[in-house]
């Protein structure tokens, strides 16, 4: 038997942050429409929240209860207010449905979400600037290790 795949709340919380972006854009989208305005241009991310959305909506449609598919469809009608509830729905169903939680493993790596441990490095000059690659959702408490050298101490700052 294969090990249950386990889904973090920090994946669960990007997935809902990249529909929400797309409900935000689709609103967008209708508003333009009804002021007889040009559509605004869709984000890069509108793709990864539709397709999401899409994934999300028929994995709680064919594994969910009826709160959990109520929890759906009130976050389409107002993400900002009952992203919180989708959130807990999507993690009470993946950790009762394995096909749930692979499919979120799986929309998370598609999104390229980072799911834990070591993601990256995030360089500090010595005047305090972090300079690097900032990409992906960052939730929760960050830690580090910092090394600081001669030259960071020459420049007067503190460490």
């Amino acid at each position: 038997m294969a090990d249950p795949v386990t889904i973090s709340a920090a994946v669960i919380g990007a997935l809902v942050s990249l529909m929400t972006g797309y409900m935000q854009y689709r609103a967008a989208v209708e508003t333009a429409k009804q002021n007889k305005k040009p559509e605004p241009a869709k984000p890069p991310e509108a793709n990864q929240g539709q397709r999401a959305l899409t994934v999300i909506r028929e994995g709680i449609v064919t594994h969910g209860n009826d709160d959990e598919q109520a929890d759906l469809a009130n976050f389409e009608r107002n993400p900002q207010r009952n992203r919180g509830d989708l959130e807990r729905a999507m993690t009470d169903l993946a950790q009762r449905s394995d096909p749930f939680a692979q499919q979120l493993q799986t929309l998370a790596q598609q999104a390229n979400i980072q799911t834990g441990g070591v993601q990256g490095t995030v360089n500090v000059s010595g005047q305090g600037k972090v300079y690097g690659p900032a990409t992906g959702v960052n939730t929760g408490t960050i830690s580090g290790t910092y090394t600081f050298n001669e030259r960071d101490e020459d420049n007067g700052q503190t460490t």
